[in-house]
């Protein structure tokens, strides 16, 4: 059997926790949250997730530096992450997928489009 696909999210804003958190599980993932950088570093070296859901704007910091930080764990050098957030600058989104590799989603996002995004970066096909 092959081992359930791990996400980590990390969002301040709790409907978006709970939201993302929804659609991955219904994707057919298991999921950890935290609500602020610090935590989701903490939790992603602990945990060492197939997936990040990241906010980019967080009370205690921004979602591109916890990435980097994530990155810079050897476990987690390659572990894909999704940007989530309002913020829809081209110089933004550009330094989001640039450090993403995977994709940078506008807040509000379309569920079929993340659940389909999350299946697309974990799961095989």
């Amino acid at each position: 059997m092959t081992p359930q696909p791990k996400v980590l999210i990390v969002d301040d804003e709790p409907d978006y926790l709970r939201i993302a958190a929804k659609i991955a599980a219904g994707a057919g993932c298991a999921v950890v949250t935290a609500a602020t950088a610090a935590e989701g570093v903490a939790l992603g070296a602990r945990e060492l997730p197939d997936l990040v859901l990241m906010d980019v704007g967080l009370p205690d910091g921004s979602g591109f530096d916890a990435a980097r930080a994530l990155r810079r764990e050897k476990r987690l050098s390659s572990v894909p992450v999704i940007f989530f957030t309002v913020r829809s600058e081209l110089d933004m989104v550009r330094e989001g997928l640039s450090l993403a590799k995977v994709g940078y989603v506008l807040k509000p996002f379309d569920p079929d489009d993340l659940e389909r995004r999350i299946r697309e970066a974990v799961l095989p096909s």
